[in-house]
C-alpha cells in the first residue's frame, strides 16, 4: 500500500512547531522587556511622590517627636499631607496605575525602626514611635542611607500573603545640618502591571499568529507547487519505469522548476536510457557466462572422466589397492594422477601439479597426461620416460608452462618400485611395521623447464602391507585464515593415525583433517592425493577332496606361477608337486573318503608360496624316512616316493597340525 502525502504533513507539522517555539520565545523576550519597561515607570511615580514628602516635612522636628512621642499641630499637618497624598493615587490618572498603600516616615535605630508618621488609606495609622523590626536586607540598605552612598532604594517584589505585586521605594531625610534623621518609604501596589503585560503579549501573540498563519499557507503552497508536485511525477515516473523495465519504451518526467528536482528528473531520464541498455548487455553477458558455465561445467566432468574415478579400480586384484581424489580449486584445476597396468605384473602410478589454474592448466593436465602414459606404455622407464616428455613439451611451450611430476613403476610380484621425480613433492611410504615416513628421493628439474634435462631413477622395495602416499602442495600448503600452513608434520600425524586404513580410508582423513584446519578460509590450490598399498598376492581354493579334483587344484595353481618369474621346467616342478599333495590327501587323509581341501597360494618378493591344509587324520609326511634311491628298484621299500618328489621339486617344505588342521607349506624360488 502507497503512503502519500507525508512531505506535505511533514512541512505544516515543521512549520506549527517552529511557530509554537518562536511565539513562545518572543513572548518571552516582549515580556521580560516590557516588564523592566513598566517597573521602571512606577518607580520614577513613586520616587516623585516619596521625594515631594521629602521636601515638605522638616527634618530638625524628627529629633522631637523620636525624643518625646508627643503630637503637635505641625504633627498633624504633616500626618494630613501624608494621608492625602497617599489617597490622591488611588483614582488618580497621573499615578499611571500606581495605588500607594502606606506612606510613611520612620527613625532607624541597631535592632529596628521607629515609626513617625504612617498614611495608609482606609486604615488606622501606626501610633507614633511604635517599633518594628528590621526585615532581611532592611538593615544593609539603611547604612548605605545612613553612610550617604545611596540617595534613593527601589525594592520590587511580590507580597508573601496575595501574591500582589508590590513596589517599595525609599529616601533619606535630611535636617538642616545635612544630616540624615529619618527615612521616607511608600509602599505601592502595581498590579497593573500584569494586565498590562498580558494585554501586550495577547496582541503581540495575535499579530505573530496572523503572520505566521499566512505565511505558513505561503510556504506550504509554494512548496507544494516546487517540491511535492515534482517529486510525486518522479514517484510515478519511477513506478512507469519499473513497469517497463523489460520493454524499450523509455520515460519522458514533465519537470520544469529550474532548480535541482529538474536536475533529478533529467537524471531519471538518463537512468533510464542507461538502465535498458545495461539490462540488454546484461542479458547476453549473463546468456554468455551460461555458456562458459555450462563449457565449464563440461570440462570439469570431462577432466573428471579423464582421470581413474572407478573404484576399485582393478576389482580383480589382490595383491594391491590403490585409490586416489582431486578436489580442483576452480571448475577445473591444474593438478592430475593417474595409474594404470603396463601388464599383469607391473602398475604406473603418477601424479603431477601443473603451473597455474583454471582452463590453460586443465589442457596442459591433459597433454602431459597423455604423453606420460604413451611414453610408459611404450616401454620406457620413469626417467626416461619424463625426458621423453620433456622433450616433446619444450620444443612447444610458448607459454612456459611447466609441470611437476613423480612417476612409479612397480613389479607386482617383487614389491620392488622403480620412480623418477621431476621437481614434485617427495612421496612418504609405510613399510609394514613401521610408521609413515617421507622418503627423501632425488629430484630432477619439472617437465617443461629446460630442454635436455636428465632424470634418475631410484628403487624402493616395497615389502608385503607396505602404503604409498604421494600428494601435491595442495595439502601441505592449504591455509587456515590466520595464513598458517597445514605443513608436512600435520600430513605425516593424520597419515599415522590412519595407518592401519585402506587407502580410500586414509584419503578420507586427511581430506577431513585438511578441511578442518582451514575452516573458512578460501582453497587457493588443487588438493591431489593418491594412496597405493601393496599387499600379500594370496588366493584360497577349496574343494572336495577326491582324485578327480586333483587336475583341478594342479590347474588353479599353475594358473597363479603362470606370470611369475619362472622357467618352464620350475612351473612343471610346481605342478608336479602339487599333484602328489593333493593325490596322497585324497586317497589317505579320511578314513570314509569324504572331506575337504583348501589350497592358498601367494607370492612375496622372493618366492611362491603354496600352503595345503585338510582336517583329516593327523599325519606328518616329512617324518617318514626318505627312500634309498640308490639301492635296486627291487629292494626299495614301499611307499615315501611322493613326498620324496615333492621336497626334491620345491626349495622348501614344512609341516604343522594346528586347530585340527594337517597344514603342510611349499616354498619355490622364483629365478634370479
Amino acid at each position: 500500500m502507497k503512503k502519500e502525502g507525508k512531505i506535505a504533513k511533514r512541512t505544516i507539522s515543521t512549520i506549527l512547531l517552529v511557530v509554537f517555539v518562536l511565539m513562545g520565545a518572543i513572548s518571552l523576550s516582549v515580556g521580560l522587556q516590557m516588564k523592566h519597561i513598566l517597573i521602571e515607570r512606577y518607580s520614577d511615580v513613586s520616587i516623585s511622590y516619596v521625594k515631594s514628602v521629602a521636601d515638605f516635612v522638616k527634618g530638625d522636628t524628627i529629633k522631637k517627636y523620636y525624643t518625646t512621642g508627643k503630637k503637635d499641630a505641625y504633627y498633624y499637618e504633616i500626618e494630613n499631607y501624608l494621608n492625602a497624598t497617599a489617597n490622591a493615587t488611588v483614582n488618580s490618572d497621573k499615578a499611571e496605575g500606581l495605588s500607594i498603600k502606606c506612606l510613611y516616615v520612620f527613625v532607624p535605630n541597631e535592632d529596628g525602626f521607629t515609626y513617625i508618621w504612617d498614611a495608609e488609606p482606609g486604615v488606622e495609622p501606626e501610633e507614633l514611635l511604635t517599633k518594628y523590626p528590621y526585615s532581611e536586607g532592611a538593615k544593609e540598605q539603611i547604612d548605605k542611607f545612613l553612610n550617604k552612598t545611596v540617595t534613593e532604594d527601589i525594592q520590587y517584589y511580590t507580597d508573601g500573603v496575595d501574591s500582589t505585586p508590590m513596589l517599595t521605594v525609599s529616601v533619606p531625610l535630611y535636617d538642616s545640618s545635612g544630616k540624615v534623621v529619618a527615612i521616607i518609604a511608600s509602599d505601592s501596589e502595581v498590579s497593573d502591571i500584569n494586565r498590562a503585560l498580558n494585554k501586550i503579549i495577547i496582541g503581540v501573540l495575535a499579530s505573530i499568529a496572523l503572520i505566521m498563519i499566512i505565511t505558513m499557507l505561503v510556504y506550504y503552497f509554494a512548496t507544494k507547487k516546487l517540491i511535492i508536485n515534482p517529486i510525486v511525477k518522479l514517484h510515478e515516473a519511477t513506478d512507469k519505469i519499473i513497469d517497463n523495465i523489460e520493454s524499450d519504451e523509455t520515460v519522458d518526467i514533465d519537470i520544469h522548476t529550474n532548480d535541482e528536482i529538474e536536475m533529478l528528473a533529467n537524471s531519471f531520464e538518463n537512468m533510464d536510457i542507461k538502465l535498458k541498455e545495461y539490462i540488454r548487455k546484461n542479458e547476453a553477458i549473463t546468456a554468455e557466462k551460461e555458456r562458459i558455465g555450462a563449457e565449464l561445467e563440461l570440462a570439469t566432468k570431462i577432466q573428471a572422466d579423464m582421470l581413474p574415478n572407478i573404484y576399485p579400480a582393478f576389482p580383480e586384484r589382490n595383491d594391491f589397492d590403490i585409490f586416489a581424489t582431486m578436489n580442483p580449486a576452480k571448475e577445473v584445476g591444474g593438478d592430475f594422477y593417474d595409474f594404470f597396468l603396463i601388464d599383469d605384473s607391473h602398475l604406473a602410478m603418477v601424479i603431477a601439479d601443473v603451473s597455474g589454474k583454471g582452463i590453460p592448466a586443465a589442457l596442459f593436465m591433459m597433454m602431459s597426461k597423455i604423453l606420460i602414459q604413451n611414453a610408459v606404455m611404450g616401454g620406457d622407464s620413469p626417467a626416461e620416460a619424463l625426458e621423453a616428455v620433456n622433450r616433446q613439451i619444450c620444443s612447444n611451450n610458448r607459454e612456459e608452462m611447466f609441470v611437476t611430476v613423480w612417476l612409479g613403476i612397480i613389479d607386482l610380484k617383487s614389491g620392488l618400485l622403480t620412480a623418477a621425480n621431476a621437481g614434485h613433492e617427495k612421496p612418504i611410504v609405510k613399510q609394514p611395521d613401521g610408521d609413515f615416513e617421507v622418503l627423501n628421493d632425488r629430484h630432477g628439474f619439472v617437465i617443461g623447464g629446460l630442454d635436455g634435462v636428465k632424470y634418475r631413477n631410484y628403487d624402493i622395495q616395497l615389502k608385503e602391507g607396505a602404503k604409498l602416499f604421494l600428494f601435491t602442495d595442495g595439502v601441505v600448503e592449504a591455509t587456515d585464515e590466520s595464513d598458517e600452513l597445514y605443513g608436512i608434520n600435520r600430513t605425516l600425524e593424520i597419515l599415522n593415525s590412519l595407518k592401519n586404513e585402506r587407502p580410500k580410508g586414509i584419503l578420507d582423513g586427511v581430506k577431513k583433517s585438511v578441511d578442518t584446519f582451514v575452516g573458512n578460509a578460501p582453497q587457493f590450490d588443487d588438493l591431489t592425493m593418491l594412496c597405493f598399498e601393496y599387499r600379500e598376492m594370496t588366493n584360497e581354493f577349496t574343494v572336495d577332496a577326491t582324485v578327480e579334483n586333483v587336475g583341478v587344484v594342479v590347474d588353479y595353481i599353475a594358473g597363479k606361477a603362470e606370470n611369475l618369474p619362472f622357467t618352464t621346467k620350475d612351473k612343471h616342478h610346481i605342478e608336479i608337486a602339487a599333484d602328489e599333495i593333493m593325490c596322497n590327501i585324497a586317497n589317505y587323509a579320511y578314513e570314509n573318503g569324504t572331506g575337504k581341501a583348501t589350497v592358498s597360494v601367494k607370492a612375496d618378493s622372493e618366492a611362491l608360496i603354496i600352503t595345503v591344509k585338510d582336517s583329516g587324520i593327523p599325519y606328518n609326511p616329512l617324518e617318514k624316512e626318505d627312500p634309498d634311491v640308490t639301492l635296486p628298484a627291487n629292494e626299495r621299500g614301499i611307499g615315501g616316493y611322493g613326498i620324496y618328489i615333492v621336497k626334491k621339486l620345491m626349495d622348501s617344505v614344512t609341516y604343522e597340525h594346528k586347530n585340527g588342521n594337517n597344514i603342510l607349506t611349499m616354498k619355490k624360488l622364483f629365478k634370479k
